[in-house]
């Protein structure tokens, strides 16, 4: 657990600082001669090429909990989240080109317990256009969903419940993209294929996640193992805004919304993510991060009211993760 841990806090704060150090050739002026007339050299500064925007957020925040001979008892803890938001956006004349990485892990350990992470999150979204009209491109986007490291249902690390790739999402849409400002994007495809991959048996055979589960015979021998891909085709929407809502205080949302045309298509898959950060100094911030999921193929434990399980069904799942840490913005 602690070599995946430093492995995915490595990747982020690595990445981070590479796109930081690209980010830094873009929008230096140059000099060009621009004529010469005997010994006078006249030089006119001219910016590179402004087109591409690049920036982003780096956030590391901790928490601690010491305690000593507390009456009111509780637990020692120690905690870490690190969140990394990057964008790369290109836009001419013609071509828009949108690209954009978050990446999230975080772990708490309590005494002397193994330390169980409490977010773990990959997602990357690049849209490609063409310009159809005023503010508005044609074209495909693609956005790619996983997680770092396994997640269980003990703190022994047993119960797998997820992994790489278990699962993994891939969209594929081709619509239209609406950007009345860089603060602004909202894409809508009626024509969209959505990939999930279960990329280990054991969950595959369970059905987790809405892939075909195995079938057995009556006396429990496996006929047949269950499939790691689940292929749906339906309609997708994907709004972005991101902006300085007041001094020191900047909030990015983004909402997605999926349709499957096969299969219930009332049933709107839902993802909504927030990420609220109030600068404290250049360095110091607070942030508070949620997530809002509901999904018919992601089936949570149902529990009576002795905490028996009873059963599983769709819930709205939601998280809410906030710090007080170290923060750069890009």
């Amino acid at each position: 657990m602690n070599i995946k841990k430093l492995f995915a806090f490595s990747l982020i704060i690595s990445s981070a600082f590479s796109a930081f150090a690209q980010s830094d050739t873009v929008k230096h002026p140059a000099d060009k001669l621009v004529s010469v007339k005997k010994d006078t050299v006249i030089t006119e500064k001219v910016e590179k090429d402004t087109a591409w925007d690049l920036g982003g957020i780096v956030n590391v925040a901790f928490s601690q909990v010491s305690l000593t001979n507390w009456a009111a008892g509780g637990q020692n803890s120690v905690g870490l989240v690190a969140l990394v938001s990057l964008h790369a956006n290109y836009k001419g004349k013609k071509i828009s080109w949108l690209n954009s990485i978050d990446m999230a892990y975080g772990f708490q350990e309590l005494d002397k317990e193994p330390a169980q992470k409490t977010t773990d999150k990959i997602e990357a979204t690049s849209n490609l256009g063409y310009k159809a009209f005023d503010n508005t491109m044609a074209g495909l986007l693609v956005n790619f969903k996983s997680q770092f490291a396994p997640g269980y249902s003990s703190i022994l690390d047993t119960g797998l419940l997820s992994k790489w790739m278990a699962p993994g999402y891939l969209t594929v849409a081709a619509g239209l993209t609406y950007t009345p400002s860089k603060n602004l994007s909202i894409f809508l495809s009626p024509a969209t294929l959505k990939y999930t991959f279960v990329e280990n048996q054991a969950l595959a055979d369970a059905g987790d996640y809405g892939v075909t589960p195995a079938v057995y015979a009556s006396d429990g021998a496996l006929i047949q193992h269950g499939k790691e891909i689940l292929l749906q085709a339906g309609a997708y929407f994907k709004g972005n805004y991101s902006a300085t809502v007041m001094k020191g205080v900047t909030l990015t949302t983004n909402l997605e919304l999926f349709s499957n045309y096969l299969k219930n298509p009332q049933d709107i898959v839902v993802d909504w993510t927030n990420l609220i950060q109030l600068k404290v100094n250049k360095w110091i911030s607070v942030t508070v991060n949620t997530e809002l999921i509901y999904d018919q193929n992601v089936l949570i434990p149902i529990y009576n009211s002795d905490n028996i399980v009873i059963g599983k069904g769709p819930r709205t799942q939601f998280k809410e993760i906030s710090g007080l840490g170290l923060a750069y913005n890009l």
